[in-house]
């Protein structure tokens, strides 16, 4: 029976089969959304939808592909409880590397290609070695979860980085940057004092709660310590608790108020600053250069590389390799002993001359 004969006998049946039909072709378009995001296309796909590529050598059972990798890669890292910032990251530098192999396998990639995808684009050492570091660590996953026998990326050499020194602060930039920054923004200037003295990275200090300084009440007798600033697990780029100590410096500029958390340094505000800091102070603004200063002016004054790497939050190794900066113990001494300024700050100053 066609679709007119049944109209004709049973109008009144096919009229309370209507809600049920629309009902089946609904799920049915879910269906269909759900098939092509499973293909890595569509708005479920957590990167931008690939262009499909159809050439000498693309096997459908060969596994996953590229953009089917990648995907799952950063949904289980995201799971595992990953920062942002890190999850960020990875997307910015798998989701250069998908380009133009989005539907290729996974299992096809070879040490060359990736050499060749490195080599294709005018990235700093510093970057290649980043983003390479991303590419081995997804492949690793993949090799973990039995999706490849092997790590293409492993047989790809790093490329080689100039040793150049860290670039630090002297104590009359530190005190040039603090006194500007009290004026332009007093929260500012507190995250900036907890960077120098204490030594957090730029995402800890974005992460931290003015609930974590514990200072020493000035009422007890003889303290032998200002306090602590805890950094949590949470806040901790290594996911690693430690207690750094409040140097008097610290407590002076905690002192003159802000509150913490502060914003971001991806934001304008930030941006704002930095450059207006360049521009009515002169003072050069380099990364890391607030924790760098702080590795080095610590290790020259307490003179104790384990200590100094506890309160920064990784090994002596690590210390020596990219953080220490060799300082005279005169200039130690002066960048411990900065307070602020009772009267005009340095940016008021600059600015009447």
């Amino acid at each position: 029976m066609n679709f007119n004969e049944l109209q004709k006998e049973k109008p009144s049946a096919l009229s309370l089969n209507l809600t049920a039909w629309q009902a089946i072709a609904n799920i049915g378009a879910q269906l269909q959304k759900l098939a092509i995001a499973q293909m890595g296309e569509g708005s479920f796909c957590p990167l931008p939808p690939p262009a499909r590529i159809a050439g000498p050598g693309y096997d459908t059972r060969s596994g996953h592909t590229v953009c089917e990798l990648v995907n799952e890669f950063l949904l289980a890292k995201a799971r595992a409880g990953r920062s942002d910032r890190y999850l960020r990251a990875l997307h910015n530098s798998l989701s250069k590397f998908i380009e133009g192999r989005a539907q290729s396998p996974a299992r096809c990639v070879t040490a060359p290609d990736i050499e060749r995808w490195m080599q294709r684009r005018k990235w700093a050492p510093r970057t290649q070695r980043g983003y390479l570091s991303d590419v081995r660590t997804m492949f690793n996953f993949a090799v973990r979860r039995g999706y490849m026998d092997r790590n293409p990326a492993a047989g790809v050499e790093l490329p080689t980085l100039d040793q150049k020194p860290p670039q630090i602060h002297s104590p009359a930039q530190v005190r040039a940057v603090l006194e500007f920054a009290r004026t332009w923004n007093v929260d500012i200037c507190r995250a900036l004092a907890v960077r120098y003295f204490a030594g957090l990275r730029s995402a800890e200090i974005e992460r931290i709660e003015e609930s974590r300084i514990q200072l020493t009440p000035e009422s007890a007798p003889a303290p032998d310590t200002d306090g602590h600033l805890e950094v949590t697990a949470l806040a901790s780029k290594t996911r690693r608790r430690r207690l750094v100590t409040i140097q008097p410096a610290l407590r002076a500029w905690l002192s003159v108020g802000g509150t913490l958390p502060v914003i971001g340094c991806q934001s304008n505000i930030w941006r704002d600053f930095t450059a207006a800091l360049a521009r009515e102070t002169g003072v050069p603004w380099h990364h890391n250069v607030t924790r760098h200063s702080f590795v080095s002016y610590h290790l020259a004054e307490f003179q104790n590389a384990g200590k100094t790497a506890l309160e920064a939050g990784h090994s002596e190794a690590m210390l020596f390799a990219h953080y220490r900066e060799l300082v005279t113990p005169a200039a130690s001494r002066e960048f411990w002993a900065i307070r602020p300024q009772t009267g005009k700050s340095v940016s008021e100053t600059q600015r009447a001359a």
